[in-house]
């Protein structure tokens, strides 16, 4: 079989992802500038394009340009499953919020406002500021869907490479949980578990979306729409109180619509058998 990717570019990829990101995290938590987040969300990126080079060599082929960022996940895909990646985000967290303002309207900044007021001033930042999250989202995504996943189910096939691949990718927040500088508001024997538990299958499902599209484009949009939904959108118009333990990414209504959304497209995907 003629392999697209190399044993040493798997492992120079996992190489220099945990030595840099270790040094990056640890900067972080120590209280360095917000900048350094940047830095980290992009290390993935640096990874893949190092390991996608280093095939070029392990295979005795010429080094292209256009090859390497088709390698990358820079290929065209069809415009359904970019909207799917903005719209799966939408549906695994907004039920849960939605679900939260209303066992607790006092921690809902536009409660017994009209729905098209909410409407018209949340719209334009959850278009825009998609948008702009993809400016890191697609750092991360290039490294971990782009090559990660492809290069792990040339090797491993589907279950493996979605278990392994969303399992690392949580794994790789971990540190900036201790450390105390993402995801606060819930004690940390609860919230390391809750993370992984909610982070997980929205790893399963850029998988999925990267594997079907054959691009990088739908799961670096179901990133940056994830983090703009959560984070600028969601959190701002919603008081602290317990939340955490209810939405974003600790929450448990937001574990359960998100696995729930995996299954459904995992299943879906195996019907189908239509994966690169």
């Amino acid at each position: 079989m003629d392999r697209k990717y190399g044993k040493g570019a798997l492992i120079l990829f996992f190489t220099i992802v945990i030595l840099l990101s270790a040094v990056t995290e640890t900067l972080i938590c120590l209280g360095g500038s917000q900048w350094l987040y940047l830095v980290l969300m992009w290390i993935p990126a640096l990874a893949a394009t190092a390991a996608n080079c280093l095939s070029f060599r392990e295979k005795g082929e010429t080094f292209s340009v256009k090859k390497l960022f088709a390698m990358g996940g820079f290929r065209k895909c069809k415009l359904r499953y970019v909207l799917l990646g903005c719209l799966l985000p939408l549906i695994y967290l907004l039920i849960p919020y939605m679900v939260y303002w209303w066992l607790y309207p006092e921690n809902f900044f536009y409660h017994g406002v009209s729905v098209w007021v909410i409407l018209r001033d949340i719209t334009p930042i959850m278009v825009i500021g998609t948008f702009i999250s993809l400016q890191s989202a697609l750092g991360e995504e290039i490294g971990w869907r782009g090559f990660m996943v492809p290069a792990l189910y040339e090797k491993l096939g589907l279950n493996k490479t979605l278990l392994i691949s969303s399992l690392f990718w949580c794994c790789w927040h971990l540190p900036l949980l201790i450390g105390g500088g993402y995801m606060a508001g819930t004690p940390l024997w609860y919230q390391l578990p809750a993370f992984v538990l909610c982070i997980f299958p929205v790893g399963v499902m850029a998988g999925l979306l990267t594997l079907e599209s054959g691009s990088v484009w739908p799961a670096a949009f179901l990133h940056a729409a994830h983090n703009n939904y959560d984070q600028s959108v969601f959190q701002v118009i919603t008081a602290d109180a317990n939340r955490m333990y209810f939405v974003s990414e600790t929450g448990v209504l937001t574990i359960l619509c998100a696995w729930a959304l995996a299954a459904i497209l995992y299943i879906h995907a195996r019907k189908q058998g239509k994966l690169l």
